[in-house]
């Protein structure tokens, strides 16, 4: 009675390391209460196939059993997608095992030497291991910090993932030429070691990988803004060149009006239209754009600018946005990275056929915004983003999913398509200030 009283408790606390890791890694969907309620009663539907199933299963069962309850422990309780959810659960099953594999392997070397081993003794053995899992996954959450893994970037634990499975098949396979006679313990050992250093490196590999990851997007962020700046730079430059050709013409102007006022028989109605055509024409050239919001006006013509230049016929329908609450910050996310990416979409077609619309209209305590234009064949994938269809798309792919992430703050949705030629984006966002 008192085993089977102790499998639930090493199995209970090797599912609160799980929930230590896991925990370093995504972020809970349910309350307090509810989460240790699934938690508890999945450790102890294991605990139960342990104590009366065990000893006529296979190997490879038991390891199925454990990854799926693993699974199932991470996909109930935790917002990532399946994937992530798998390898994470590999990444952990694998990590107890090789501590549990590196710490028996060690008492049967040191049983050689020694008398067996009393029940006592086995107990608090046992306790000083699930203990070393514990203090294993609390010190990986430590060296996390709170940084949670996004989904996006699951494909970083691929090779981590990888090599945990790899060493829990390595586990299992010389635990079974061991019982069979077919090694001696020396060389077990050795092989315990060489695997627990193997899976070591894995969960080392992953803090690498994501450093590595945050390296590669704060360079794209340098370089986003570095081309930021540049276009900045150029739309000041043809703003100011355009205030100079306007202050060269103002004279000549102010000569005309001077005469057209001198004549004795002078035409009041003919001197209002000329005033209100040089009006209209002075708001058409210096603004392309005109919402009568600074910020968005400053942000549109840029992307109007950088437009032009490439060749690009843009157009937007667009309303009084002074009375906009948004956050600037989260506008700019939103229009700065669709609009970016439009003109690239745009660039890879024919001069001819490079056209891109764009809506921005206040409506109610509402926003509507949308961009549509001329592409290349998109793959569009139901609940994904589309994929980078540049160069190096390890290096790119962040500017939609920036867009999702700030969306998701709004609890808003948007919707993406593809068809004969065109690819649409649009959303609505409350006009509201969200800190």
């Amino acid at each position: 009675m008192s085993d089977y009283f102790l499998t639930y408790l090493w199995t209970w606390m090797e599912y609160f390391s799980a929930i230590l890791l896991f925990d370093a890694f995504s972020a809970r969907k349910m309350e307090r209460f509810r989460h240790w309620i699934i938690v508890t009663s999945l450790a102890f539907l294991e605990a139960t196939l342990l104590n009366f199933a065990a000893i006529t299963m296979p190997n490879y069962s038991k390891i199925v059993i454990g990854l799926v309850l693993l699974f199932s422990l991470h996909r109930f309780l935790y917002t990532s997608n399946r994937m992530f959810s798998f390898y994470i659960s590999v990444i952990f099953y694998a990590t107890i095992c090789c501590v549990d594999n590196c710490w028996y392997t060690m008492l049967l070397l040191m049983s050689e030497a020694q008398d067996s081993v009393t029940p006592g003794e086995m107990v608090w053995q046992n306790l000083f291991m699930h203990s070393v899992i514990i203090a294993v996954c609390f010190l990986q959450a430590k060296a996390r910090n709170g940084k949670l893994s996004q989904a996006t970037n699951f494909r970083w634990y691929t090779i981590p993932a990888v090599l945990s499975l790899a060493s829990v098949l390595l586990i299992f396979f010389f635990g079974n030429c061991f019982q069979q006679g077919q090694i001696s313990i020396q060389p077990l050992c050795v092989c315990a070691t060489f695997i627990t250093v193997m899976q070591i490196a894995a969960l080392l590999l992953i803090s690498w990988m994501e450093q590595n990851a945050n390296f590669r997007e704060e360079a794209i962020s340098l370089q986003a803004k570095s081309k930021a700046q540049q276009e900045s730079i150029e739309a000041l430059s043809a703003a100011y060149a355009q205030q100079r050709k306007l202050t060269h013409d103002f004279r000549a102007h102010l000569s005309t009006l001077d005469g057209m006022l001198m004549q004795q028989n002078r035409d009041i109605n003919t001197i209002q239209t000329y005033i209100h055509s040089l009006q209209s024409k002075q708001n058409e050239r210096i603004l392309l754009v005109n919402t009568h919001h600074a910020a968005l006006d400053a942000l549109l013509n840029q992307k109007a600018l950088v437009a032009k230049n490439r060749k690009i016929d843009i157009q937007f329908s667009v309303n009084d946005l002074s009375p906009i609450k948004i956050d600037m910050v989260d506008l700019t996310v939103v229009i700065s990275n669709t609009l970016d990416n439009a003109i690239e979409a745009c660039e890879k077609l024919p001069e001819t056929d490079r056209q891109i619309y764009v809506q921005a209209l206040l409506e109610e305590d509402e926003l509507f915004y949308a961009v549509r234009n001329k592409s290349l064949p998109v793959n569009m994938i139901a609940n994904q983003l589309p994929a980078s269809t540049k160069e190096n798309p390890s290096f790119h792919g962040y500017g939609l999913q920036n867009v999702h992430t700030t969306l998701e703050k709004y609890h808003t949705l948007y919707a993406m398509d593809y068809e004969n030629g065109w690819f649409e984006f649009a959303t609505e966002l409350p006009n509201t200030l969200i800190s």
